[in-house]
């Protein structure tokens, strides 16, 4: 499952931090509280030739624990976090398909979230944690309808990641992103496999298999405007050449391009300090 989609709005929601953290700035919040809304163009499933616009409000969480974190980088439960190594615990999650004309008369899609372990190398970065990180991701993954759960299996990902702080003024936050995903039949079968009793004129029958979905190639701007308020703005490219499903009828395009926007914000928040 690669980003686009509901993860897309998500990562990118986390209010951005007044700036890097030095010994001289007041500490972070140990949690701030709001609502968070986004919305953009977000491609039915990767290799989709259609992509519909998808918005969302919701509750905001921001906690900044000594074990569990929620905050720019997601939910996290740290195992393990020296200088150079973190070992925690990351989801996400990717929207449902609308209509889509080339899976007439098949199911939909349901939304998706996975769940998994991360391998973090920060030892590229500053003191203020800025610089190249490398993440090296194992998710569990998900379907659900809001009636059902259903394994969709799973996927493997190596992440490279390159975060700046105060790009476009105090407040503000710039990541690029690189990540390769493989993924398990299972999964594959979701986007790709075609039975024969699903098969046209137009829609041949097809067997999915496992191995390479693609390559995320992603860009997020996060700016704090006061306080309690923030923005994002964020786009990510999905390249599928050489995608171990290339030659199913269901993957049409062999790029996708996301692009979302949105506002956070945050009143709440406790008077106790992060301890990090």
């Amino acid at each position: 499952m690669q980003r686009p989609a509901l993860a897309l709005l998500l990562a990118a929601l986390a209010p951005a931090p007044a700036c890097a953290q030095s010994g001289t700035e007041p500490a972070l919040p140990r949690w701030e509280a709001g609502l968070a809304a986004g919305g953009g163009r977000i491609p039915d499933y990767p290799g989709a030739d259609q992509s519909h616009w998808r918005a969302i409000v919701v509750p905001w969480l921001v906690y900044r624990g000594a074990i569990v974190s929620v905050d720019e980088r997601g939910i996290r439960s740290r195992f393990v976090d020296t200088s150079h190594w973190e070992f925690d615990l990351t989801a996400t999650a990717a929207f449902n398909t609308r209509s889509n004309a080339r899976r007439d008369g098949m199911p939909e899609l349901d939304y998706l979230f996975g769940i998994g372990p991360q391998l973090v190398y920060k030892g590229w970065q500053t003191a203020g944690g800025g610089g190249a990180s490398a993440h090296f991701k194992l998710r569990a993954i998900q379907s659900t309808d809001f009636h059902r759960i259903a394994s969709r299996g799973g996927t493997a990902s190596a992440e490279l990641r390159w975060r700046e702080f105060g790009v476009t003024g105090a407040g503000s936050v710039l990541t690029a992103s690189l990540e390769p995903t493989w993924a398990s039949r299972p999964l594959q079968r979701y986007f790709y496999q075609v039975d024969a009793g699903q098969a046209t004129a137009t829609r041949p029958a097809y067997e999915a298999r496992a191995g390479y979905l693609g390559t995320a190639l992603g860009l997020s701007l996060r700016q704090r405007i006061t306080r309690e308020l923030s923005w994002f703005a964020a786009a990510e490219l999905n390249a599928m050449q050489g995608a171990a499903n290339h030659a199913s009828p269901l993957l049409a395009s062999r790029s996708n391009l996301s692009v979302g926007a949105g506002l956070v914000w945050t009143p709440w928040r406790s008077s106790e300090a992060a301890s990090n």
